[in-house]
């Protein structure tokens, strides 16, 4: 049997109920719920294997551009056009606190793995980390050597990694008090953690995908053959580091193999710009947003 019938190339469910672009989908930490925010101002949460949608979030001013929930499934943070990065209560659906600090529109966020912290990555070049548990809503820590706008960011138990439309994929190590950058020489749109910790997948503007080694710097891989120029369109790699995924502006999704980048398989996810992608912690399935308003579960 061979590799590329593991793939989660089946469309399971489309999750309908956002008015305009999806911007991001992303399941929960034992993927059974997926969240997912867009133009609308509004963030879903849903049983994505079911079809359902459990709940909807509103308080955003403008566009949602990405979302994230804790290990326990109790809070999630979010955050977009409006310059904030809003807590929230899952369950209740409350806003237990706004963080205020970006000078302009807000691109991502991630909890670290103890939920304590969430960092933000704006269009004001810079980073900023917040203390869930103060009651403060000034950042505790701004990260702001990034020369453009700072795109996404991914976080380690001891490090910040953000990628930024500069070109650079930049690393803090908060222990040492360090600094890392590679530049890779095209504007970094998204960028993706491999889940053994020892790369990062970076989705650049020239359409390609690049593979560095999280302590060296060193390029090991690129990956091309998808449409990334002008939009922000999400990478990352499967539960097993086996295959990396990237959403394509013509609407297509690609596998590639990690090791020699053939593509191994690419389908037609959606009939415009593929937003995000988000594959499953243990399953082989995937969630893919669009801005044609829609989220699909795919399955194998």
């Amino acid at each position: 049997m061979s590799a590329t019938t593991e793939l989660p190339t089946k469309e399971a469910n489309v999750l309908k109920g956002h008015e305009g672009a999806v911007l991001a989908a992303r399941f929960n930490g034992d993927g059974n719920y997926a969240l997912t925010c867009g133009k609308d101002r509004t963030i879903r949460l849903w049983n994505p294997h079911r079809g359902i949608l459990i709940k909807t979030y509103k308080s955003h001013g403008r566009e949602v551009r990405d979302v994230h929930v804790t290990s326990d499934n109790a809070k999630f943070c979010s955050c977009g056009g409006d310059r904030q990065v809003y807590y929230w209560d899952v369950s209740t659906g409350r806003v237990i606190r706004k963080f205020r600090g970006h000078d302009g529109e807000v691109n991502a966020v991630k909890f670290n793995d103890t939920s304590a912290v969430v960092v933000s990555a704006g269009f004001d070049r810079s980073l900023r980390v917040w203390d869930c548990r103060s009651h403060s809503v000034e950042p505790v820590q701004i990260i702001d050597t990034f020369l453009d706008t700072v795109m996404s960011v991914v976080l380690t138990k001891t490090e910040i990694i953000g990628g930024s439309v500069d070109g650079t994929v930049r690393t803090f190590d908060m222990r040492m008090g360090r600094e890392m950058s590679d530049n890779l020489g095209q504007p970094v749109n998204c960028i993706s953690i491999s889940n053994d910790g020892n790369c990062v997948l970076a989705g650049c503007l020239d359409s390609t995908l690049r593979l560095l080694d999280r302590t060296t710097g060193e390029l090991l891989q690129v990956y091309k053959g998808h449409i990334s120029k002008s939009f922000k369109t999400d990478c990352c790699l499967t539960n097993s580091d086996a295959h990396v995924i990237g959403g394509s502006e013509d609407g297509m999704v690609y596998f590639w193999d990690l090791v020699d980048a053939k593509v191994v398989s690419k389908f037609r996810a959606h009939d415009l710009v593929v937003t995000s992608v988000s594959y499953h912690p243990k399953e082989d399935c995937m969630l893919t947003s669009s801005v044609d308003g829609t989220v699909r579960v795919w399955k194998k």
